[in-house]
């Protein structure tokens, strides 16, 4: 149980730091709605599970047949976070073009954007590996490790959905949709200045 408990605490201190996620389903939530923020963070928690398989099944294999594997995703996760950002720079300010952009983005796409988002983030790839091989251990029960796989995964669906709720409520809606301009540009340069870190400066790091 002390375990657990230090599995619990290390994962939410990693989720609430913002990164890549969160400014995904903050974009999601405040441009899109409720529905789309949720989405995202259901794609989130599902994508977890990428990096808790390869943590628990993989890891020794994929260290010998890719050893870069690590640096591939960070590139792949830099240009994906880098073209999100620049599309959201150069997305529409009014709330009208906001509104009217409800309805092309599909349910898939609102889950995809937060499922890729989070398995090219090689920074929970780090955290988790961190995790699996220095708290949890690679000797544990494969039960055990599956129950903190899916601690993990319940840590990131709840943080990101409580986001989704605060800022897909009706009057911080409107109140960032009046202001569409600044925040699209806020967010798209974070996810850009993410995805530059990722690509040319960051060798380390462990949050989503």
């Amino acid at each position: 149980m002390n375990q657990l408990a230090l599995v619990f605490g290390v994962t939410m201190l990693a989720v609430i730091s913002p990164g890549a996620d969160f400014a995904m389903v903050s974009r999601n939530s405040y441009l899109y709605g409720r529905q789309a923020g949720i989405l995202s963070a259901l794609g989130i928690a599902a994508s977890c599970w990428t990096h808790v398989f390869y943590a628990v099944f993989l890891l020794s294999s994929m260290q010998v047949i890719l050893p870069d594997l690590l640096l591939y995703v960070r590139y792949a996760g830099a240009a994906y976070l880098l073209y999100v950002g620049i599309r959201t720079i150069l997305s529409g300010s009014a709330i009208e073009e906001a509104e009217e952009r409800v309805s092309l983005v599909t349910p898939s796409r609102s889950f995809l954007d937060g499922f890729l988002t989070n398995a090219l983030n090689p920074k929970t790839a780090v955290f988790v590996i961190s995790l699996y091989t220095q708290v949890i251990g690679p000797a544990s029960p494969l039960s055990y490790a599956l129950m903190c796989g899916m601690m993990i995964s319940l840590c990131h669906l709840a943080w990101f959905v409580a986001v989704s709720y605060v800022l897909s409520q009706s009057a911080t809606r409107r109140w960032i949709l009046a202001r569409a301009g600044t925040f699209n540009r806020v967010i798209g340069v974070f996810l850009v200045c993410i995805g530059l870190a990722l690509g040319f400066f960051d060798h380390g790091g462990a949050h989503s």
